[in-house]
């Protein structure tokens, strides 16, 4: 095995690399008795056709070893129906170079021969293979999409960071999640969404992912619209960095990167150290320290995505004459409810709505019951620094 760099102002049209470099390329295969090239960047399908025949090896860039461990590492059918779009989307472009060398065999002037036959045919099952696959992973969506809609009123973490952060680690360690771990690139590739006890037995929804990595391809990106959806979609993300990582600070940034590149910038956001075990210091400048393998640092955690959660929300003050059980049920359904207290043929609770007092209000005045709401100014800090009893007895 060899390993060879160039820095370049820009990549030959022809090689990428320039003439001297590829002939160091070339020495280095022959002399190791090489079969395959790896390039850590992308290459066009001329590039590669050129690179084959002038090294006599078979040559893979970026994309295509990315695409390969992602195979490897697919274990659900959602996962392998991603991969194999994401395979297809990044094939169908180069797919001539694998016939030119039949298309001169045409048996006479204006006739087809039987490599660009072969072409036409393989593109045409591939374009179709992908249309399936597009359907198939439309209904994988449709289903998620159901399943989030059963979900709705929970506040949506999820876990975010470079690959092989420790992110499924830290969801075991949260939820007991039971998720597989392993170290290794890509060890999750499929959406898990676990209950998170945030604490008085409250939870949230809390959501591991895939893994981002640097220069992503443009073609994963687009097969895995679906499972980065939960991401666009979350109130909060945690965004998990290895802090013995030497490199932490590059691979942060492209998280950061990545998230603007699927429209998820603008979500709030926690960072997350992991791994402070293998570290000296106590505790990060910024930031929250935790080592998921031994379970360090989560309560705090915990009590962080809560407060995170409580400032998001609607707080009132709610009255109700009689306790309607349909009525409560509802409010616990779709709301957040603490310090319920029920004297002198009333019920007082606080309640915090998700979409503010509309659908609150909606559901009092259907209900038949005789109610007074009154919103907290203050929102979460008011709920945190007293019960409903204090608050009773600061109003006299």
């Amino acid at each position: 095995m060899a390993s060879l760099g160039q820095k370049r102002v820009a990549p030959d049209a022809r090689y990428f690399v320039g003439k001297g470099k590829l002939q160091e390329v070339v020495e280095a295969a022959e002399g190791r008795e090489a079969t395959t090239v790896v390039f850590d960047h992308n290459l066009s399908p001329g590039q590669v056709a050129r690179l084959e025949d002038l090294t006599g090896c078979k040559v893979l860039d970026r994309t295509e070893v990315i695409l390969a461990i992602f195979a490897r590492a697919a274990r659900t059918r959602e996962a392998r129906l991603q991969i194999e779009l994401a395979q297809l989307r990044y094939a169908l472009p180069r797919m001539t170079r694998m016939w030119h060398h039949l298309s001169r065999l045409g048996a006479g002037i204006g006739t087809r021969g039987p490599g660009e036959t072969q072409l036409e045919i393989d593109r045409r099952r591939a374009r179709d293979r992908i249309k399936s696959l597009e359907k198939d992973l439309e209904k994988v969506e449709s289903s998620r999409q159901v399943r989030r809609s059963r979900r709705q009123g929970m506040f949506s973490v999820t876990l975010v960071g470079y690959t092989n952060a420790g992110k499924s680690t830290l969801m075991n360690a949260l939820c007991s999640a039971g998720v597989g771990t392993a170290d290794r690139l890509f060890a999750t590739l499929d959406t898990v969404s676990r209950r998170l006890d945030v604490g008085d037995g409250e939870n949230v929804l809390l959501s591991d992912t895939v893994g981002f990595i640097r220069r992503l391809p443009e073609t994963l990106v687009a097969s895995f619209r679906a499972t980065l959806g939960v991401v666009r979609e979350a109130d909060l993300l945690l965004l998990v960095a290895d802090r013995s990582d030497p490199d932490r600070q590059i691979k942060l940034e492209t998280v950061l990167n990545t998230l603007r590149r699927i429209g998820a910038a603008e979500i709030p956001r926690m960072l997350v150290w992991n791994k402070m075990d293998l570290v000296s210091e106590d505790e990060p400048r910024t930031g929250l320290g935790v080592s998921a393998l031994r379970g360090e640092g989560l309560d705090p955690l915990r009590a962080s995505v809560r407060r995170t959660r409580d400032d998001s929300l609607s707080w009132f003050e709610l009255t109700l004459d009689s306790a309607d059980g349909k009525l409560i049920n509802w409010l616990h359904t779709h709301c957040l409810v603490r310090d319920q207290i029920g004297e002198e043929g009333e019920l007082r609770m606080l309640v915090a709505s998700e979409r503010g007092a509309e659908p609150v209000s909606t559901a009092l005045e259907r209900s038949g019951v005789e109610w007074s709401m009154r919103p907290l100014s203050s929102g979460a800090e008011v709920v945190r620094e007293g019960s409903l009893e204090r608050k009773r007895n600061s109003h006299g």
